[in-house]
């Protein structure tokens, strides 16, 4: 648990995965060797509790981890001492199935909510966003889900949610990807998604082939780790294979990392 100004932070790491040319996400044993032509990454969802509530920031793989379904997030806020009952918003930064696989869960072969009191924030735009593969096929059901549960938010743009909870759309990964930003006693708690998720995209200029707008992500990540440098900010990073937190400092050439353990 990471404590931040009055934030409790509980990252609930899935696990490191090989990915394939096929997108399964293949938990990894540690000391096997990696398959070749794989890809190693890490999946971490954050549960974050503030003063007027319990949040989730993505909600990992779900089913969509091979062997796996949604018990195992709820197991991992179960050990932080919370019932997935008492989430009340789950932030959501866009809609890909390694970020929304865990929205949903499977009840005997009908699909429910996860978090069965909670609001699902969404952008408006990832409801049509140009996806493909698995991951359209996970925002569609994830969206028919939430809807017919009447738990489905939408926003538009960037604004606010509460006093605490501010949204802004990034674009960049997918078309209308966003981040979270929660500012509660001075402080301010950044979740990039996919648009800052990892140490290494931090500290080295870097244009993914698998982000709808590489530039565009470039030029975002680029802003929003510039302030949170500037204003010491805490950047929660969703893909890291390190720490799961850090804040930054300008450097001589770009930016350095200072890792946060739990």
């Amino acid at each position: 648990m990471i404590e931040y100004g009055d934030l409790r932070i509980w990252p609930l790491p899935e696990g490191r995965f090989t990915v394939g040319w096929d997108k399964r996400f293949v938990p990894h044993v540690e000391g096997e060797a990696q398959p070749p032509a794989t890809l190693f990454i890490s999946v971490t969802p954050f549960l974050v509790e503030t003063p007027s509530e319990v949040l989730l920031l993505d909600t990992g793989l779900g089913e969509y981890a091979h062997g796996r379904d949604a018990t195992f997030l709820t197991d991992g806020i179960r050990r932080a001492g919370f019932e997935r009952e008492a989430v009340t918003k789950v932030l959501l930064s866009h809609l890909h199935f390694d970020h929304a696989g865990g929205t949903v869960l499977d009840a005997s072969g009908m699909d429910l909510p996860t978090f069965p009191n909670a609001e699902y924030v969404v952008q408006a735009g990832e409801m049509d966003a140009p996806y493909s593969g698995v991951s359209a096929e996970a925002r569609d059901r994830v969206i028919h889900t939430l809807d017919t549960a009447g738990q489905l938010v939408t926003v538009e743009g960037s604004g606010w949610l509460t006093d605490e909870i501010e949204f802004e759309r990034t674009g960049g990964h997918t078309r209308d990807h966003q981040l979270f930003r929660l500012h509660t006693a001075g402080r301010t708690l950044v979740f990039g998604g996919d648009v800052v998720p990892s140490p290494g995209q931090i500290t080295r200029s870097f244009r993914a082939k698998y982000d709808f707008d590489p530039e565009r992500s470039q030029a975002e990540r680029k802003r929003i780790v510039g302030d949170a440098a500037e204003g010491g900010h805490l950047l929660l990073l969703y893909h890291s294979t390190e720490a799961p937190a850090a804040f930054v400092d300008e450097a001589t050439h770009g930016f350095r990392v200072e890792p946060v353990t739990v």
